[in-house]
């Protein structure tokens, strides 16, 4: 899998912090909550609780939510940063990066995958 994450997000210190990483899916009835996870960062404020989400250990140890309906557990194989000068289209680093903070890509290999039982 390959994932995106901008250098501001806090999620990225995490993901910077170790060797692997999960990846969890949310049902459609979750939008709201995903929608607030998204515009809130976990710098200001505990938005894991405030969306009355609990984190669980996947058998490997790692981090996910009891609310998700499956996990991917990844492993690092490399990083890097998107580079505004290999965009084919010239329009995306205007449209997508006014403040230039270009995504740092991930690229992992899903060494588990559960799907979460309710």
């Amino acid at each position: 899998v390959t994932v995106g994450i901008r250098p501001q997000r806090f999620t990225k210190e995490f993901v910077d912090a170790g060797d692997t990483f999960t990846l969890t899916f949310f049902d459609g009835e979750r939008k709201q909550e995903m929608g607030y996870l998204g515009k809130v960062s976990g710098r200001d404020e505990d938005k894991i609780s405030k969306v009355n989400f609990h984190v669980v250990e996947t058998e490997e140890g790692e981090p996910t939510f009891e609310e998700g309906t499956m996990v991917f557990v990844c492993k690092k194989l490399m990083e890097t940063q998107l580079n505004p000068e290999e965009f084919i289209d010239p329009e995306v680093d205007g449209r997508w990066y006014p403040e230039k903070d270009y995504h740092h890509m991930y690229t992992a290999e899903v060494v588990a995958a559960y799907r979460i039982e309710k």
